[in-house]
Protein backbone atom coordinates (compact mmCIF):
# COMPACT_ATOMS: atom_id res chain seq x y z
CA UNK A 1 0.00 0.00 0.00
CA UNK A 2 2.55 2.32 0.86
CA UNK A 3 4.55 1.73 -2.04
CA UNK A 4 1.71 2.00 -4.34
CA UNK A 5 0.67 5.70 -2.76
CA UNK A 6 3.81 6.75 -3.08
CA UNK A 7 3.56 6.37 -6.98
CA UNK A 8 0.31 7.82 -6.80
CA UNK A 9 1.59 11.01 -5.12
CA UNK A 10 3.93 11.96 -7.87
CA UNK A 11 3.38 15.52 -9.17
CA UNK A 12 0.64 16.73 -10.72
CA UNK A 13 0.60 17.05 -14.45
CA UNK A 14 0.15 20.61 -16.05
CA UNK A 15 -3.32 19.73 -17.57
CA UNK A 16 -4.76 18.92 -13.48
CA UNK A 17 -3.07 21.72 -12.13
CA UNK A 18 -4.55 23.59 -14.38
CA UNK A 19 -8.02 21.32 -13.50
CA UNK A 20 -7.16 22.30 -10.13
CA UNK A 21 -7.68 25.94 -10.71
CA UNK A 22 -10.87 24.84 -12.32
CA UNK A 23 -14.16 26.72 -10.65
CA UNK A 24 -17.17 24.84 -11.24
CA UNK A 25 -20.83 26.78 -11.16
CA UNK A 26 -22.44 24.31 -8.23
CA UNK A 27 -25.11 26.75 -8.15
CA UNK A 28 -26.43 25.95 -11.61
CA UNK A 29 -26.84 22.23 -10.77
CA UNK A 30 -28.90 23.37 -7.86
CA UNK A 31 -30.84 26.13 -9.64
CA UNK A 32 -31.52 22.86 -12.15
CA UNK A 33 -32.83 20.34 -9.72
CA UNK A 34 -30.04 18.03 -10.24
CA UNK A 35 -28.42 18.28 -6.73
CA UNK A 36 -30.23 19.87 -3.32
CA UNK A 37 -29.29 22.82 -1.49
CA UNK A 38 -28.11 20.54 1.49
CA UNK A 39 -26.02 19.39 -1.10
CA UNK A 40 -24.98 22.68 -2.25
CA UNK A 41 -23.66 23.60 0.80
CA UNK A 42 -21.41 20.57 1.46
CA UNK A 43 -19.51 20.99 -1.75
CA UNK A 44 -18.71 24.83 -0.87
CA UNK A 45 -17.32 23.33 2.14
CA UNK A 46 -16.04 20.92 0.65
CA UNK A 47 -14.39 22.43 -2.93
CA UNK A 48 -11.03 24.52 -2.87
CA UNK A 49 -9.83 22.90 0.72
CA UNK A 50 -6.58 21.31 2.10
CA UNK A 51 -6.70 17.66 1.38
CA UNK A 52 -6.42 16.96 5.42
CA UNK A 53 -9.64 18.79 5.71
CA UNK A 54 -11.35 17.35 2.82
CA UNK A 55 -10.63 13.54 4.72
CA UNK A 56 -11.82 14.74 7.84
CA UNK A 57 -15.01 15.91 5.86
CA UNK A 58 -15.53 12.73 4.44
CA UNK A 59 -14.82 10.76 7.61
CA UNK A 60 -17.68 12.50 9.15
CA UNK A 61 -20.22 12.39 6.37
CA UNK A 62 -18.65 9.73 4.00
CA UNK A 63 -22.22 8.39 2.39
CA UNK A 64 -23.72 11.53 2.07
CA UNK A 65 -21.03 12.66 -0.17
CA UNK A 66 -20.46 9.65 -1.88
CA UNK A 67 -24.24 9.98 -2.74
CA UNK A 68 -23.68 13.52 -3.95
CA UNK A 69 -20.67 12.50 -6.22
CA UNK A 70 -22.60 9.74 -7.80
CA UNK A 71 -25.57 12.21 -8.13
CA UNK A 72 -23.17 14.79 -10.45
CA UNK A 73 -21.25 11.93 -12.55
CA UNK A 74 -24.95 10.58 -12.61
CA UNK A 75 -26.76 13.20 -14.08
CA UNK A 76 -23.98 16.56 -15.30
CA UNK A 77 -22.33 15.12 -18.62
CA UNK A 78 -20.45 18.42 -19.27
CA UNK A 79 -16.95 17.32 -19.50
CA UNK A 80 -14.94 19.58 -17.15
CA UNK A 81 -17.54 18.57 -14.26
CA UNK A 82 -16.89 15.36 -14.86
CA UNK A 83 -12.98 15.89 -14.72
CA UNK A 84 -13.14 18.14 -12.19
CA UNK A 85 -15.04 15.30 -9.91
CA UNK A 86 -13.28 12.55 -10.79
CA UNK A 87 -9.66 14.33 -9.73
CA UNK A 88 -11.49 15.60 -6.64
CA UNK A 89 -12.39 11.21 -5.73
CA UNK A 90 -8.66 10.67 -7.27
CA UNK A 91 -7.36 12.92 -4.62
CA UNK A 92 -8.93 12.04 -1.60
CA UNK A 93 -8.23 7.99 -2.20
CA UNK A 94 -4.95 8.37 -2.54
CA UNK A 95 -4.85 10.33 0.99
CA UNK A 96 -6.45 7.89 2.60
CA UNK A 97 -7.40 4.13 0.45
CA UNK A 98 -10.15 3.18 3.61
CA UNK A 99 -12.40 6.13 2.33
CA UNK A 100 -13.11 3.53 -0.54
CA UNK A 101 -15.20 1.47 1.72
CA UNK A 102 -18.19 4.02 2.10
CA UNK A 103 -19.32 2.85 -1.86
CA UNK A 104 -19.50 -0.05 -0.35
CA UNK A 105 -21.09 0.94 2.72
CA UNK A 106 -23.36 3.34 0.73
CA UNK A 107 -24.35 0.11 -1.72
CA UNK A 108 -25.30 -2.26 1.17
CA UNK A 109 -27.19 0.29 3.18
CA UNK A 110 -29.86 1.19 0.88
CA UNK A 111 -30.36 -2.14 -0.16
CA UNK A 112 -28.39 -2.10 -3.46
CA UNK A 113 -31.04 0.48 -4.39
CA UNK A 114 -28.36 3.16 -4.79
CA UNK A 115 -26.01 1.76 -6.85
CA UNK A 116 -22.86 4.06 -6.14
CA UNK A 117 -20.53 2.18 -8.69
CA UNK A 118 -22.73 2.22 -11.91
CA UNK A 119 -22.28 5.93 -13.19
CA UNK A 120 -18.39 5.43 -12.83
CA UNK A 121 -18.65 2.14 -15.04
CA UNK A 122 -20.35 4.14 -16.98
CA UNK A 123 -17.63 6.31 -17.83
CA UNK A 124 -15.46 3.50 -19.63
CA UNK A 125 -17.02 4.62 -22.89
CA UNK A 126 -15.65 7.66 -23.00
CA UNK A 127 -13.34 8.79 -25.37
CA UNK A 128 -11.95 11.73 -23.30
CA UNK A 129 -8.44 10.49 -22.39
CA UNK A 130 -8.38 12.00 -19.13
CA UNK A 131 -11.82 11.16 -18.21
CA UNK A 132 -11.07 7.37 -18.88
CA UNK A 133 -7.69 7.23 -16.73
CA UNK A 134 -9.21 8.86 -13.53
CA UNK A 135 -12.50 6.67 -13.91
CA UNK A 136 -10.48 3.33 -14.20
CA UNK A 137 -8.10 4.68 -11.61
CA UNK A 138 -10.91 5.14 -9.11
CA UNK A 139 -12.67 2.32 -9.77
CA UNK A 140 -9.26 0.11 -9.16
CA UNK A 141 -8.90 1.80 -5.85
CA UNK A 142 -12.91 1.27 -4.38
CA UNK A 143 -13.31 -2.23 -6.18
CA UNK A 144 -10.28 -3.87 -4.31
CA UNK A 145 -11.46 -3.30 -1.02
CA UNK A 146 -12.93 -5.90 0.89
CA UNK A 147 -16.76 -5.68 0.59
CA UNK A 148 -18.13 -5.39 4.06
CA UNK A 149 -19.66 -2.21 6.50
CA UNK A 150 -17.15 -0.65 8.21
CA UNK A 151 -16.00 -2.18 11.02
CA UNK A 152 -18.25 -4.92 10.97
CA UNK A 153 -17.45 -8.70 9.41
CA UNK A 154 -20.43 -10.04 7.31
CA UNK A 155 -20.53 -13.58 6.59
CA UNK A 156 -23.82 -13.84 4.24
CA UNK A 157 -23.51 -12.87 0.88
CA UNK A 158 -26.08 -10.25 0.51
CA UNK A 159 -27.85 -8.53 -2.78
CA UNK A 160 -25.51 -5.68 -2.20
CA UNK A 161 -22.49 -8.27 -2.62
CA UNK A 162 -23.58 -9.61 -5.76
CA UNK A 163 -23.91 -6.16 -7.40
CA UNK A 164 -20.22 -5.54 -6.12
CA UNK A 165 -19.03 -8.70 -7.57
CA UNK A 166 -20.61 -8.18 -11.05
CA UNK A 167 -18.62 -5.09 -11.32
CA UNK A 168 -15.38 -6.01 -10.15
CA UNK A 169 -15.78 -9.08 -13.10
CA UNK A 170 -16.55 -6.36 -15.73
CA UNK A 171 -14.20 -4.23 -14.78
CA UNK A 172 -11.32 -6.75 -14.47
CA UNK A 173 -12.70 -8.20 -18.24
CA UNK A 174 -12.50 -4.52 -19.47
CA UNK A 175 -8.92 -3.72 -17.96
CA UNK A 176 -7.96 -7.46 -19.41
CA UNK A 177 -9.25 -6.48 -22.97
CA UNK A 178 -7.16 -3.66 -23.51
CA UNK A 179 -4.37 -5.46 -22.92
CA UNK A 180 -4.80 -8.10 -24.76
CA UNK A 181 -6.36 -6.27 -28.15
CA UNK A 182 -3.39 -3.42 -27.49
CA UNK A 183 -1.82 -2.59 -31.31
CA UNK A 184 1.37 -0.84 -29.74
CA UNK A 185 3.34 -1.33 -25.84
CA UNK A 186 4.03 2.86 -26.17
CA UNK A 187 1.70 4.84 -24.43
CA UNK A 188 1.38 7.50 -26.59
CA UNK A 189 -0.18 5.53 -29.24
CA UNK A 190 -1.79 3.10 -27.17
CA UNK A 191 -2.90 5.43 -23.99
CA UNK A 192 -5.83 2.51 -23.11
CA UNK A 193 -3.11 0.20 -22.27
CA UNK A 194 -1.70 2.96 -19.63
CA UNK A 195 -5.22 3.56 -17.73
CA UNK A 196 -6.12 -0.12 -17.88
CA UNK A 197 -2.34 -1.14 -15.81
CA UNK A 198 -2.75 1.70 -13.48
CA UNK A 199 -5.53 0.13 -12.87
CA UNK A 200 -5.11 -3.32 -12.51
CA UNK A 201 -1.92 -1.87 -10.31
CA UNK A 202 -4.63 -0.30 -7.93
CA UNK A 203 -6.76 -3.43 -7.57
CA UNK A 204 -3.60 -5.82 -7.48
CA UNK A 205 -2.82 -4.03 -3.80
CA UNK A 206 -5.76 -6.13 -2.11
CA UNK A 207 -6.71 -9.66 -1.87
CA UNK A 208 -9.91 -8.96 -3.07
CA UNK A 209 -8.39 -7.82 -5.80
CA UNK A 210 -5.54 -10.12 -6.72
CA UNK A 211 -8.60 -13.04 -7.07
CA UNK A 212 -10.61 -10.57 -9.52
CA UNK A 213 -7.58 -10.68 -11.56
CA UNK A 214 -6.62 -14.31 -11.30
CA UNK A 215 -10.20 -15.33 -12.16
CA UNK A 216 -9.89 -13.79 -15.43
CA UNK A 217 -6.54 -15.39 -16.49
CA UNK A 218 -4.75 -11.86 -15.36
CA UNK A 219 -1.35 -13.66 -14.68
CA UNK A 220 -0.75 -14.81 -17.69
CA UNK A 221 -2.01 -12.09 -19.67
CA UNK A 222 0.67 -10.11 -17.65
CA UNK A 223 3.65 -12.28 -18.29
CA UNK A 224 2.54 -12.36 -22.02
CA UNK A 225 3.00 -8.33 -21.90
CA UNK A 226 5.73 -8.59 -19.93
CA UNK A 227 7.53 -11.33 -22.40
CA UNK A 228 6.30 -9.10 -25.78
CA UNK A 229 8.24 -6.26 -23.94
CA UNK A 230 11.46 -7.16 -23.16
CA UNK A 231 11.81 -9.40 -26.55
CA UNK A 232 11.63 -5.67 -27.94
CA UNK A 233 14.11 -4.15 -25.90
CA UNK A 234 17.05 -2.52 -26.69
CA UNK A 235 19.71 -0.63 -25.49
CA UNK A 236 18.10 3.03 -25.42
CA UNK A 237 14.96 2.54 -23.60
CA UNK A 238 12.60 5.50 -24.09
CA UNK A 239 10.79 6.50 -20.94
CA UNK A 240 7.18 4.76 -22.30
CA UNK A 241 9.08 1.54 -22.57
CA UNK A 242 10.48 2.09 -18.80
CA UNK A 243 7.22 3.23 -17.36
CA UNK A 244 5.34 -0.25 -18.87
CA UNK A 245 8.43 -2.21 -17.77
CA UNK A 246 7.44 -0.60 -14.42
CA UNK A 247 3.61 -1.39 -14.30
CA UNK A 248 3.94 -4.95 -15.33
CA UNK A 249 6.30 -5.89 -12.85
CA UNK A 250 5.07 -4.04 -9.85
CA UNK A 251 1.63 -5.94 -11.25
CA UNK A 252 3.49 -9.31 -10.59
CA UNK A 253 5.13 -7.90 -7.56
CA UNK A 254 1.49 -7.42 -5.93
CA UNK A 255 0.57 -11.09 -7.01
CA UNK A 256 3.57 -12.64 -5.47
CA UNK A 257 2.41 -11.44 -2.14
CA UNK A 258 0.09 -14.60 -2.91
CA UNK A 259 1.62 -17.81 -1.73
CA UNK A 260 -0.53 -19.87 -4.13
CA UNK A 261 0.04 -17.59 -7.34
CA UNK A 262 3.73 -16.92 -6.27
CA UNK A 263 3.95 -20.68 -6.83
CA UNK A 264 2.60 -21.00 -10.38
CA UNK A 265 5.03 -18.10 -11.05
CA UNK A 266 8.01 -20.13 -9.74
CA UNK A 267 6.83 -22.92 -12.21
CA UNK A 268 9.22 -21.73 -15.31
CA UNK A 269 6.47 -22.61 -17.77
CA UNK A 270 5.40 -18.90 -17.05
CA UNK A 271 9.49 -17.81 -17.18
CA UNK A 272 8.60 -15.18 -15.29
CA UNK A 273 12.20 -15.45 -13.01
CA UNK A 274 14.33 -15.18 -15.90
CA UNK A 275 12.79 -12.18 -17.37
CA UNK A 276 12.83 -10.23 -14.23
CA UNK A 277 16.17 -10.84 -14.11
CA UNK A 278 16.69 -9.53 -17.39
CA UNK A 279 14.51 -5.99 -16.82
CA UNK A 280 16.80 -6.04 -13.49
CA UNK A 281 19.90 -5.92 -15.27
CA UNK A 282 19.12 -4.12 -18.44
CA UNK A 283 17.08 -1.45 -17.12
CA UNK A 284 18.49 1.23 -15.03
CA UNK A 285 15.85 3.03 -13.79
CA UNK A 286 15.71 2.97 -10.21
CA UNK A 287 11.69 2.65 -9.56
CA UNK A 288 11.84 -0.49 -12.21
CA UNK A 289 14.70 -2.22 -9.81
CA UNK A 290 13.81 -1.93 -6.68
CA UNK A 291 10.31 -3.45 -7.97
CA UNK A 292 12.32 -6.31 -9.81
CA UNK A 293 14.14 -7.00 -6.71
CA UNK A 294 11.51 -7.23 -4.40
CA UNK A 295 9.66 -9.41 -6.85
CA UNK A 296 12.30 -12.12 -6.79
CA UNK A 297 12.79 -11.18 -3.04
CA UNK A 298 8.90 -12.80 -2.37
CA UNK A 299 9.47 -15.78 -4.69
CA UNK A 300 12.31 -17.31 -2.60
CA UNK A 301 11.66 -21.10 -1.61
CA UNK A 302 8.33 -20.78 -3.95
CA UNK A 303 7.62 -23.57 -6.15
CA UNK A 304 9.61 -26.09 -4.01
CA UNK A 305 12.50 -24.09 -4.24
CA UNK A 306 12.30 -24.19 -8.24
CA UNK A 307 12.07 -20.73 -7.82
CA UNK A 308 16.06 -20.18 -6.50
CA UNK A 309 16.95 -22.56 -9.06
CA UNK A 310 15.64 -20.29 -12.01
CA UNK A 311 16.84 -17.30 -10.67
CA UNK A 312 20.56 -18.86 -10.20
CA UNK A 313 20.26 -20.70 -13.82
CA UNK A 314 19.22 -17.08 -15.45
CA UNK A 315 22.42 -15.30 -13.98
CA UNK A 316 20.81 -13.89 -11.11
CA UNK A 317 24.57 -13.67 -9.31
CA UNK A 318 26.62 -11.53 -11.67
CA UNK A 319 23.62 -9.32 -12.18
CA UNK A 320 23.50 -9.13 -7.88
CA UNK A 321 27.20 -8.29 -8.19
CA UNK A 322 26.75 -5.42 -10.50
CA UNK A 323 23.70 -4.00 -9.00
CA UNK A 324 25.63 -3.76 -5.44
CA UNK A 325 28.56 -2.25 -6.95
CA UNK A 326 25.79 1.16 -7.46
CA UNK A 327 24.80 3.40 -5.03
CA UNK A 328 20.94 3.89 -4.45
CA UNK A 329 19.28 6.58 -3.25
CA UNK A 330 16.56 4.05 -2.28
CA UNK A 331 18.77 2.40 0.97
CA UNK A 332 16.16 -0.53 0.28
CA UNK A 333 17.20 -1.71 -2.46
CA UNK A 334 20.82 -2.45 -1.25
CA UNK A 335 19.17 -4.58 1.40
CA UNK A 336 17.23 -6.07 -1.38
CA UNK A 337 20.06 -6.96 -3.14
CA UNK A 338 22.59 -8.21 0.10
CA UNK A 339 19.06 -10.47 1.21
CA UNK A 340 19.02 -12.26 -2.26
CA UNK A 341 22.58 -12.78 -2.35
CA UNK A 342 22.97 -14.47 0.89
CA UNK A 343 20.16 -16.34 0.17
CA UNK A 344 20.85 -17.70 -2.94
CA UNK A 345 24.88 -18.36 -2.42
CA UNK A 346 23.40 -21.83 -0.31
CA UNK A 347 21.67 -22.86 -3.53
CA UNK A 348 24.71 -22.17 -5.78
CA UNK A 349 27.17 -24.32 -3.43
CA UNK A 350 24.49 -27.29 -3.26
CA UNK A 351 23.55 -27.55 -7.16
CA UNK A 352 24.91 -30.03 -9.08
CA UNK A 353 26.04 -29.60 -13.16
CA UNK A 354 23.14 -31.47 -14.25
CA UNK A 355 20.44 -29.26 -11.70
CA UNK A 356 22.04 -26.54 -13.02
CA UNK A 357 21.61 -27.67 -16.74
CA UNK A 358 17.98 -28.72 -16.06
CA UNK A 359 17.16 -25.47 -14.53
CA UNK A 360 18.23 -23.49 -17.09
CA UNK A 361 16.29 -26.20 -19.82
CA UNK A 362 12.97 -25.68 -17.43
CA UNK A 363 13.26 -22.22 -17.61
CA UNK A 364 13.72 -22.06 -21.26
CA UNK A 365 16.38 -19.78 -21.35
CA UNK A 366 19.22 -21.48 -22.50
CA UNK A 367 22.81 -20.08 -23.37
CA UNK A 368 26.14 -21.75 -24.35
CA UNK A 369 26.74 -22.38 -20.78
CA UNK A 370 30.27 -24.71 -20.40
CA UNK A 371 27.78 -27.90 -19.89
CA UNK A 372 26.12 -28.02 -23.46
CA UNK A 373 29.43 -28.58 -24.95
CA UNK A 374 31.55 -30.76 -22.68
CA UNK A 375 31.60 -34.22 -23.67
CA UNK A 376 32.29 -35.62 -19.92
CA UNK A 377 28.87 -33.86 -19.17
CA UNK A 378 27.21 -35.92 -21.73
CA UNK A 379 28.72 -39.11 -20.78
CA UNK A 380 28.01 -38.84 -17.12
CA UNK A 381 24.47 -37.70 -17.25
CA UNK A 382 22.78 -38.81 -20.48
CA UNK A 383 21.25 -41.53 -18.23
CA UNK A 384 19.57 -38.89 -16.13
CA UNK A 385 17.63 -38.28 -19.06
CA UNK A 386 15.49 -40.74 -18.55
CA UNK A 387 13.86 -39.18 -15.71
CA UNK A 388 9.93 -37.98 -15.54
CA UNK A 389 9.21 -39.65 -19.47
CA UNK A 390 12.63 -38.29 -21.11
CA UNK A 391 10.48 -34.25 -19.97
CA UNK A 392 13.93 -32.35 -20.83
CA UNK A 393 14.05 -34.26 -24.30
CA UNK A 394 10.69 -33.08 -24.72
CA UNK A 395 11.07 -29.60 -23.50
CA UNK A 396 13.94 -29.00 -25.53
CA UNK A 397 12.12 -30.63 -28.39
CA UNK A 398 9.37 -28.12 -27.67
CA UNK A 399 11.69 -25.00 -27.32
CA UNK A 400 12.21 -25.34 -30.98
CA UNK A 401 8.43 -25.18 -31.65
CA UNK A 402 8.09 -21.90 -29.78
CA UNK A 403 8.20 -18.39 -31.33
CA UNK A 404 9.03 -17.48 -28.15
CA UNK A 405 12.57 -19.32 -28.44
CA UNK A 406 15.64 -16.38 -29.50
CA UNK A 407 18.48 -17.58 -32.09
CA UNK A 408 20.83 -19.08 -29.65
CA UNK A 409 18.15 -20.71 -27.30
CA UNK A 410 17.29 -22.85 -30.77
CA UNK A 411 21.04 -22.69 -31.51
CA UNK A 412 21.66 -24.74 -28.20
CA UNK A 413 18.57 -27.16 -28.16
CA UNK A 414 19.60 -28.57 -31.69
CA UNK A 415 22.81 -28.83 -30.52
CA UNK A 416 22.04 -30.58 -27.36
CA UNK A 417 18.88 -32.96 -28.78
CA UNK A 418 22.20 -33.49 -31.46
CA UNK A 419 24.64 -34.17 -28.27
CA UNK A 420 21.47 -36.49 -26.64
CA UNK A 421 21.09 -38.37 -29.87
CA UNK A 422 25.02 -39.08 -29.90
CA UNK A 423 25.26 -40.31 -26.53
CA UNK A 424 22.38 -42.34 -25.05
CA UNK A 425 21.62 -45.52 -27.54
CA UNK A 426 17.99 -45.01 -27.76
CA UNK A 427 18.50 -41.26 -28.20
CA UNK A 428 17.52 -41.66 -32.19
CA UNK A 429 14.25 -43.09 -31.58
CA UNK A 430 13.46 -41.01 -28.39
CA UNK A 431 14.21 -37.53 -30.09
CA UNK A 432 12.16 -38.48 -33.35
CA UNK A 433 9.06 -40.12 -30.91
CA UNK A 434 8.89 -36.55 -29.44
CA UNK A 435 8.45 -35.02 -32.90
CA UNK A 436 11.96 -33.07 -33.72
CA UNK A 437 12.16 -33.83 -37.38
CA UNK A 438 9.99 -31.33 -38.71
CA UNK A 439 10.73 -27.91 -36.38
CA UNK A 440 14.42 -29.20 -37.03
CA UNK A 441 13.79 -28.95 -40.85
CA UNK A 442 11.67 -26.03 -40.79
CA UNK A 443 15.15 -24.14 -38.78
CA UNK A 444 17.04 -24.99 -41.74
CA UNK A 445 16.15 -22.19 -43.31
CA UNK A 446 16.41 -19.92 -40.01
CA UNK A 447 17.97 -16.55 -40.70
CA UNK A 448 20.63 -16.78 -38.05
CA UNK A 449 23.35 -19.29 -39.65
CA UNK A 450 24.32 -20.59 -35.88
CA UNK A 451 21.24 -21.86 -35.83
CA UNK A 452 21.00 -23.50 -39.06
CA UNK A 453 24.37 -25.03 -38.43
CA UNK A 454 23.02 -26.74 -34.88
CA UNK A 455 20.04 -27.97 -37.41
CA UNK A 456 21.40 -29.48 -39.82
CA UNK A 457 23.87 -31.57 -37.59
CA UNK A 458 20.99 -32.67 -35.47
CA UNK A 459 19.30 -33.08 -38.53
CA UNK A 460 22.40 -35.18 -39.63
CA UNK A 461 23.02 -37.05 -36.54
CA UNK A 462 18.83 -37.36 -36.13
CA UNK A 463 18.90 -39.49 -39.64
CA UNK A 464 22.29 -41.45 -39.34
CA UNK A 465 21.65 -45.02 -37.73
CA UNK A 466 24.60 -45.14 -35.43
CA UNK A 467 26.73 -41.70 -34.84
CA UNK A 468 30.14 -43.30 -33.19
CA UNK A 469 30.64 -46.45 -35.70
CA UNK A 470 30.19 -43.77 -38.72
CA UNK A 471 33.11 -41.79 -37.39
CA UNK A 472 35.05 -45.50 -37.62
CA UNK A 473 34.13 -45.81 -40.92
CA UNK A 474 34.67 -42.37 -41.60
CA UNK A 475 38.32 -43.18 -41.44
CA UNK A 476 38.47 -45.84 -43.41
CA UNK A 477 36.49 -45.26 -46.19
CA UNK A 478 38.47 -41.50 -46.51
CA UNK A 479 42.03 -43.68 -46.84
CA UNK A 480 40.75 -46.40 -48.79
CA UNK A 481 39.55 -44.23 -51.70
CA UNK A 482 42.56 -42.15 -52.27
CA UNK A 483 45.00 -44.99 -51.25
CA UNK A 484 47.41 -43.32 -48.92
CA UNK A 485 47.92 -43.51 -45.02
CA UNK A 486 50.05 -40.72 -44.49
CA UNK A 487 47.24 -38.73 -42.42
CA UNK A 488 44.29 -40.17 -40.46
CA UNK A 489 41.41 -36.98 -39.64
CA UNK A 490 40.11 -36.57 -36.34
CA UNK A 491 37.28 -38.95 -35.74
CA UNK A 492 35.10 -35.67 -35.16
CA UNK A 493 36.38 -34.45 -38.71
CA UNK A 494 35.82 -37.79 -40.21
CA UNK A 495 32.51 -38.38 -38.86
CA UNK A 496 31.00 -35.06 -40.34
CA UNK A 497 32.59 -36.14 -43.42
CA UNK A 498 31.02 -39.48 -43.79
CA UNK A 499 27.78 -38.30 -42.32
CA UNK A 500 27.67 -35.61 -45.19
CA UNK A 501 28.02 -38.41 -47.69
CA UNK A 502 25.66 -40.57 -45.84
CA UNK A 503 23.01 -38.13 -46.22
CA UNK A 504 23.37 -37.11 -49.82
CA UNK A 505 22.48 -40.96 -50.04
CA UNK A 506 19.55 -40.79 -47.88
CA UNK A 507 18.69 -37.31 -49.42
CA UNK A 508 17.39 -39.69 -52.44
CA UNK A 509 14.72 -41.41 -49.96
CA UNK A 510 14.10 -38.14 -48.16
CA UNK A 511 13.05 -35.62 -49.84
CA UNK A 512 12.54 -32.63 -46.88
CA UNK A 513 16.66 -32.44 -46.97
CA UNK A 514 17.30 -29.83 -49.29
CA UNK A 515 20.40 -29.91 -51.64
CA UNK A 516 20.77 -26.56 -50.58
CA UNK A 517 20.83 -26.78 -47.04
CA UNK A 518 23.21 -30.15 -47.56
CA UNK A 519 25.86 -28.07 -49.43
CA UNK A 520 26.10 -24.93 -46.87
CA UNK A 521 26.50 -28.15 -44.34
CA UNK A 522 29.39 -29.22 -46.47
CA UNK A 523 31.15 -25.86 -46.90
CA UNK A 524 30.82 -25.42 -42.86
CA UNK A 525 32.68 -28.78 -42.29
CA UNK A 526 35.36 -28.09 -45.48
CA UNK A 527 36.75 -25.32 -43.11
CA UNK A 528 36.57 -27.26 -39.42
CA UNK A 529 38.81 -29.92 -41.56
CA UNK A 530 41.22 -27.23 -42.54
CA UNK A 531 41.44 -26.00 -39.25
CA UNK A 532 41.98 -29.90 -38.22
CA UNK A 533 44.40 -31.57 -40.70
CA UNK A 534 46.47 -27.78 -39.82
CA UNK A 535 46.82 -26.79 -43.29
CA UNK A 536 48.68 -29.51 -45.00
CA UNK A 537 48.20 -30.34 -48.11
CA UNK A 538 47.48 -34.37 -48.12
CA UNK A 539 44.65 -33.34 -44.99
CA UNK A 540 43.22 -31.03 -47.93
CA UNK A 541 43.10 -33.34 -50.80
CA UNK A 542 41.49 -36.23 -48.57
CA UNK A 543 39.03 -33.48 -47.34
CA UNK A 544 38.49 -32.50 -50.87
CA UNK A 545 38.03 -35.78 -52.38
CA UNK A 546 34.96 -37.22 -49.33
CA UNK A 547 33.15 -33.31 -50.16
CA UNK A 548 33.34 -33.89 -54.04
CA UNK A 549 31.51 -37.27 -53.56
CA UNK A 550 29.54 -36.21 -51.25
CA UNK A 551 28.03 -32.62 -53.49
CA UNK A 552 28.45 -34.87 -56.38
CA UNK A 553 25.60 -37.62 -54.91
CA UNK A 554 23.74 -34.19 -53.76
CA UNK A 555 23.89 -32.93 -57.83
CA UNK A 556 22.79 -36.10 -58.82
CA UNK A 557 19.95 -36.59 -56.88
Amino acid sequence: QEVWRSESRKPRSESMATLAQTQIGWQAYEAAGIISREQLEMLYCYDKQPISTQVALFMQRGEAYVELFVVILQNVNKEETVQYVLALLDDILVAKPDLGLYWHELLRNSGAEVDPFAPIMRLLGRTNGFILEKAALVLGRILSLKTHTLGMEVEEVTEADEVTQRHLLTFTEWIIHQLTTAHSLEINECPKLHYALSAMMALLVTDTGRAAVMEVNGLNVIVSMLTRATSSMTTALSPSTVQLLYQLVFCLWCLSYSKEIGDQMATGELKVIPQLVTVANKVSKEKVTRVCLMTLKNLLGHGAGNANDQMVQAGIMKVLGGLGGRKWADEDISHDVHDLTSSLEVDVASLSTFDVYKSEVLSGALEWSPSHKSDKFWKDNVAKFSESNFHLVSTLVSLLKSEATGAVGLAVACHDLGAFIQHHPDGRKIVAGFGAKAPLMALLTHKDPDVQKHALTCTQKLMVMNWEMLSKKACGCALKARGSGDWRPPSGAAAALEASYELSRLSQKEACIGRGALRLHHREWWRQAQRLGGGRPVARRHVRAALAASVGTVERS
